[in-house]
């Protein structure tokens, strides 16, 4: 279930969408039996580069009472960099 599942696009595991949360599996053969199985796949990380988030850091506005921006803003900043990729 390493990189070669999320190299081929495969599930990883299994969920049983009428079932209690914890009806999950990662036996493939055991999910396939039953149609209602959901496969789960995982996405790749989506990493920026140190120059990335200095420049994110450097380019916010400084909206705050004394000249700084909010964690928050910060937090969310990297964040819509990250989805761009």
């Amino acid at each position: 279930m390493g990189k070669d599942s999320e190299m081929n696009n495969e599930p990883v595991a299994w969920y049983y969408p009428g079932g209690s949360p914890d009806q999950c599996t990662t036996n493939k053969e055991y999910a396939e039996m039953e149609p209602a199985w959901t496969p789960l796949y995982t996405h790749p990380v989506k990493e920026l580069t140190d120059e990335e988030i200095e420049h994110i850091y450097w380019s916010l506005d400084s909206t705050g009472y004394d000249g700084t921006f909010s964690f928050i803003e910060f937090a969310r900043a990297i964040l819509r960099k990250a989805q761009e990729k």
